[in-house]
């Protein structure tokens, strides 16, 4: 009897540690939350420019059921970089063996996390989906007999179908993203493969999206989706847990601060990390201290492997698209959007680790100009993206020009050979266009105002891309020649850029110093997240 009872008030005892543990996670979501009066208007003041991006650029082009399938992906990126993103910044946490020597299961670590996290995740989530539904109830109450027609009933039956598909595709994406933490060494480091798959993965399928037959995107389609999202899900969050709990944190606890660089390369001398030959002085050194990062990474054995796939796939497309070259110029354009927004990506990540880890002031001290700080960094980003896509591209030049011999080929008549390149130097345009805009949030942090105004703007820059298949790069361009106005207005978007973009690294170089001060535990210590106290 004594020890059915001391086995019930342990697990009472677990219990207990493990809500308290939950709310401590929670704890650091809540400056986020619409809680009050401020941040409640804030989130319905995104909802609305959200419903009105959606409203004026994806117009009549995107059927309802479209637009709905357009926010699962939102939810499903938003979710995997949310798990992600804690993955990479918990090893260099301040409190991580205070963490870590907490007195519950390690099986209760990871599932708080992850709980925590998906708790936030279908804010956003309910924030994407009213989005949606106002979209459609707009869309529902303006239409006229001359469209197709869609009842309430039907807009009713899409908005619950994809409901469903949001909440798994919330616990599936943090889940798949969290589990990194389980892949930083031994066997575990071939993992990385097919997660970098699907890291990239919804990029693709944006620019895909428009190609997809509208009876897969029907709410009887979707809710099966869903279900087979729960079950995914489920088995994700299983296996995340279970990775990480058995391995992630052992190899967490014997990580020391900065050694990162060791996890998955022999040990090397600096030299041969950085690079063989002269790094040079002035500009060069800087521009070379940039892309020692780049060429480590790309040393690592799991993303070259991905990279080698990509490689592989680009070829092989390129080889059964010479047979239908429209369709091989339509993936194209969904390939393109990666290069467009990764790059983005990649500033955002580093400049807010940097600064985390207080990093960023030693880099502001180099005795350069800041101008020249950032323009080392712009193009070591741009130089590391453009080798990559160039692999990409020129396997698939090798797959049409295998797939094409003994037969005329689209490729090799002047028009098409015009509108192929205006496609690549179109998206090019664009995303040196998004890259340099995600630069300007720097400046907008130098005020609470701009930082609020700059919000919703930086989340719809990320559209920029996939509008280019709307207006710009259409595929009735692509099949006919490209004319000369098209050229013009391209060569004026450069010449915009070219003019705009010095003055925007300027204006950035001046205020950057606020990231220092902008960090999320500042963000909380200013609104007074400290004084929250936990009750048992």
């Amino acid at each position: 009897m004594r020890a059915a009872g001391g086995d019930t008030r342990d697990s009472t005892r677990a219990e207990r540690a493990e809500r308290t543990l939950l709310r401590l996670e929670w704890h650091g979501y809540r400056s986020f939350m619409p809680r009050d009066g401020v941040s409640i208007a804030y989130w319905g003041v995104s909802i609305v420019i959200l419903l009105a991006a959606a409203i004026i650029f994806l117009g009549d082009a995107f059927s309802i059921e479209s637009v709905f399938a357009l926010g699962a992906l939102l939810v499903f990126l938003i979710a995997l970089y949310m798990g992600g993103g804690l993955a990479m910044t918990v090893w260099e946490y301040r409190f991580k063996e205070w963490w870590i020597c907490l007195p519950v299961s390690r099986q209760s670590l990871v599932k708080a996390k992850i709980i925590a996290a998906c708790g936030m995740q279908y804010v956003v989530a309910g924030g994407i989906w009213l989005a949606c539904v106002g979209c459609g109830v707009i869309r529902w109450g303006s239409q006229d007999d001359a469209g197709v027609m869609i009842g309430g009933g039907s807009l009713v039956a899409i908005a619950l179908s994809y409901g469903l598909l949001y909440a798994a595709l919330v616990l599936l994406g943090v889940s798949a993203g969290y589990s990194l933490l389980g892949m930083y060494y031994g066997w575990r480091r071939w993992l990385l493969v097919p997660w970098l798959l699907i890291f990239i993965s919804p990029f693709i399928l944006f620019g895909l999206l428009t190609t997809i037959q509208p009876e897969y995107l029907a709410p009887s389609r979707v809710t099966a989706y869903a279900f087979i999202g729960v079950v995914a899900a489920a088995l994700t969050y299983r296996f995340c847990t279970a990775l990480v709990a058995n391995y992630g944190i052992r190899d967490l606890s014997r990580h020391k601060p900065g050694s990162l660089a060791g996890l998955w390369t022999r040990r090397t001398s600096a030299a041969q990390t950085v690079g063989q030959g002269k790094i040079g002085t002035g500009f060069a050194a800087v521009y070379a201290l940039e892309r020692s990062r780049f060429k480590y990474w790309t040393s690592v054995k799991p993303a070259r492997i991905a990279y080698a796939v990509l490689l592989l796939l680009a070829g092989i497309g390129g080889y059964f698209g010479a047979r239908d070259p429209l369709e091989l110029l339509n993936a194209l354009r969904a390939l393109l959007v990666i290069p467009c927004i990764i790059p983005s990506v990649i500033v955002m990540s580093m400049m807010s680790y940097e600064a985390s880890k207080r990093r960023l002031e030693w880099w502001l001290g180099l005795p350069y100009p800041r101008e020249k700080l950032l323009l080392a960094r712009f193009l070591a980003i741009w130089a590391f993206m453009g080798r990559g896509v160039g692999g990409v591209l020129a396997l698939m030049a090798v797959g049409v020009a295998a797939g094409g011999r003994g037969k005329p080929s689209y490729f090799t008549e002047g028009a098409h050979i015009g509108g192929v390149a205006y496609l690549l130097a179109a998206y090019a345009l664009c995303g040196l266009v998004v890259t340099t805009l995600v630069f300007a949030q720097f400046y907008m942090q130098r005020s609470v105002l701009l930082t609020w105004i700059y919000a919703p703007v930086s989340f719809a820059i990320y559209f920029l891309p996939g509008l280019l298949n709307r207006w710009v790069v259409t595929e009735e361009l692509l099949s006919s020649r490209v004319g000369t106005g098209y050229w013009i207005g391209l060569a004026a978007g450069a010449a915009l850029l070219l003019a705009s973009g010095p003055l925007i690294l300027k204006a950035t170089a001046r205020w950057i110093h606020l990231s220092i001060f902008n960090t999320v535990e500042t963000r909380q210590r200013q609104r007074g997240e400290q004084s929250f106290k936990f009750r048992s």
